[in-house]
């Protein structure tokens, strides 16, 4: 009797873990990458490219992408399908995807609080013509990249044991192995949690939040004096700054409070003594990660949502990719169906029609009577226009 209740309660984390791991994280990595993508080349378009921010946007969301296929795509694979892909080969092969994996996350937690700073830094003091260092944003990826290289070391040399199963074959587990004879593996076993809780999430959350008040302030409760500005660059400038805030603000409402749940209270040997309380847990941590690798696929949605400009060269950008490129000649060139419809083209061929008698004496006139003003009409025309 107890043995049917608890498939009962298990058959619906088995449903739970379905929809989420199985369904909508397929669904999240297929609409995040193309999205993400197409946020990316949108920020990096001419109007919005001058702004550091929008590179250093655009270099997020194409993390976020790099989250959505290692991290998402692990869960997917292993909780949703039963593939454990980091463990499908050798222990290589698992340290170099958990390595990658975390330095993507570390990546993109932390280019939002690099993107906050160059956004608090260029409220502060306004320009009349913008200073532009083409090499900013390609040196800020490489130091911050050799710096997380340097604190994700550990990935690649420690991860990963050999453990044997009930059926006596051995499983190469990808994570630190608390009870490993390795004195490295069992001391990162116990550290970890708390190492990625402080350097991925609760510093890049502090300094997020800091710098987004001091935005806030700056460029909405007391902008800087900046009238010698045009009103369409001011705002232009806040728009960006509201697109840069609706990220900040999704990363810390929605990944910070699910990630510090799941670090501060898993326990992977929960369920060897209290099933009940583990299934509640399980169902709690499926719903969080909805939460967490929802906002890596939501790029575009927070910037079509909180700025016009972005919008704009969206439109922009797809009525340039899919309008007829021939339909303007095919119309002019063709026949004259209605004279409602294309009235310009029907004065034109009157004009030309009864222009075409005389212009012969006209011309032979003009050049008989100013030839001088003929040959000088004749050298300026020859002079090429500048645009």
């Amino acid at each position: 009797m107890n043995n049917s209740k608890s498939n009962e309660d298990f058959s619906t984390l088995i449903l739970i873990n379905r929809i989420v791991y199985h369904d909508y994280f397929l669904f999240l990595i297929i609409a995040g990458t193309c999205g993400n993508l197409l946020t990316a080349i949108t920020l990096l378009r001419a109007k919005l490219r001058k702004y550091t921010t929008c590179q250093f946007m655009a270099v997020c969301t194409l993390l976020n992408i790099g989250v959505l296929l290692t991290n998402t795509m692990n869960m997917l694979l292993s909780v949703g399908y039963g593939i454990h892909f980091r463990s499908l080969f050798d222990l290589g092969w698992c340290r170099i995807n958990v390595f990658i994996a975390q330095w993507i996350r570390g990546m993109a937690s932390w280019f939002l609080v690099i993107v906050a700073f160059d956004r608090f830094r260029q409220s502060k003091i306004i320009r009349r013509t913008p200073v532009r260092d083409q090499h900013t944003v390609s040196h800020t990826i490489i130091i911050t990249s050799l710096l997380l290289l340097i604190t994700n070391l550990h990935y690649l040399l420690f991860t990963g044991e050999q453990v044997p199963l009930s059926n006596k074959t051995l499983f190469l587990a990808c994570i630190f192995h608390k009870n490993s004879e390795n004195s490295a593996q069992r001391f990162f076993a116990s550290t970890n949690a708390w190492q990625e809780l402080v350097t991925i999430i609760i510093v890049p959350c502090i300094l997020t939040l800091i710098l987004n008040i001091f935005i806030i302030k700056k460029s909405f409760l007391n902008p800087t004096n900046n009238e010698h500005l045009k009103s369409r660059s001011k705002s232009r400038t806040r728009r960006v700054t509201t697109m840069l805030l609706t990220s900040n603000i999704g990363f810390l409402a929605m990944v910070a409070p699910a990630q510090i749940f799941i670090a501060l209270l898993f326990d992977p040997e929960l369920g060897a003594e209290t099933p009940s309380i583990h299934k509640s847990f399980m169902i709690k941590v499926a719903i969080f990660q909805c939460l967490i690798n929802t906002y890596y696929a939501a790029s575009f949605v927070f910037c079509f949502a909180s700025s016009s400009i972005f919008r704009r060269e969206i439109k922009k950008l797809l009525h340039k990719r899919y309008k007829p490129k021939h339909g303007i000649n095919r119309g002019i060139s063709g026949p004259l169906s209605s004279h409602e419809i294309r009235p310009f083209l029907l004065q034109t061929q009157i004009s030309i029609a009864n222009g075409s008698s005389n212009s012969r004496i006209t011309e032979y006139a003009l050049e008989r009577t100013n030839p001088v003003r003929a040959t000088q009409s004749t050298i300026e025309g020859d002079v090429p226009t500048e645009h």
